[in-house]
């Protein structure tokens, strides 16, 4: 049968959310780049993680008055509370580096952010092929692997910062922001997973 009817708009309204969490990705990277802008670029974050909010309420009214929808109601409503669950984390990692008053950046902070806009540009682009099901795996894979690197990397920093840091209130900060970094990427991956039992159940 496959993923059916194709008049609905759940896919491009899902990839839509995608690419908005994609900005919110950019604009991290750019902070842990030049962290002496964080405060305004955190603002700029906030904002886009108010218009992932809505758009992801949108996705849940819509579903709450479509009698047919192309792929199971429970799995749409779960990609696109998923998706937003990572603007919510990169707006937190934004926010904590406010709070905590940071004031330089890490390379490890920054190759974590970069791992993170990498797995999130995967995600907009499974979601620009979803309905066709062409190249899907492609980006799955892609995803599992920027997770595991990004374990990878984080467990490195972590451990790094134990290693060389002297001040526990930076370590206490760092490990934070890195596992937040952290979960940001591993959420991609259960986005990615849940797409993948998406697409063996209607194959």
């Amino acid at each position: 049968m496959g993923l059916i009817p194709r008049n609905e708009k759940y896919f491009a309204m899902l990839c839509q959310l995608a690419g908005e969490i994609r900005q919110g990705a950019d604009l991290l990277v750019r902070l842990f780049d030049d962290i002496s802008k964080n405060e305004a670029i955190s603002e700029q974050i906030k904002t886009v993680e108010v218009t992932c909010d809505r758009h992801s309420a949108g996705i849940v009214e819509a579903l709450n008055t479509s009698f047919i929808t192309p792929i199971d109601r429970e799995d749409i409503y779960l990609l696109a509370t998923e998706l937003d669950d990572i603007m919510d984390m990169i707006n937190d990692m934004a926010r904590l580096t406010v709070l905590y008053g940071v004031t330089s950046s890490t390379p490890q902070a920054v190759s974590l952010s970069r791992t993170l806009m990498d797995s999130v540009v995967e995600l907009e682009k499974m979601f620009a092929v979803l309905e066709s099901r062409k190249g899907v795996r492609e980006h799955i894979e892609r995803i599992k692997a920027l997770e595991e690197e990004g374990d990878r990397l984080s467990q490195a920093a972590i451990q790094g910062l134990f290693s060389t840091e002297k001040d526990p209130i930076e370590v206490i900060k760092w490990v934070k922001i890195y596992e937040e970094m952290e979960a940001g990427i591993d959420r991609c991956k259960d986005v990615a997973k849940v797409v993948e039992a998406v697409v063996m159940k209607n194959a």
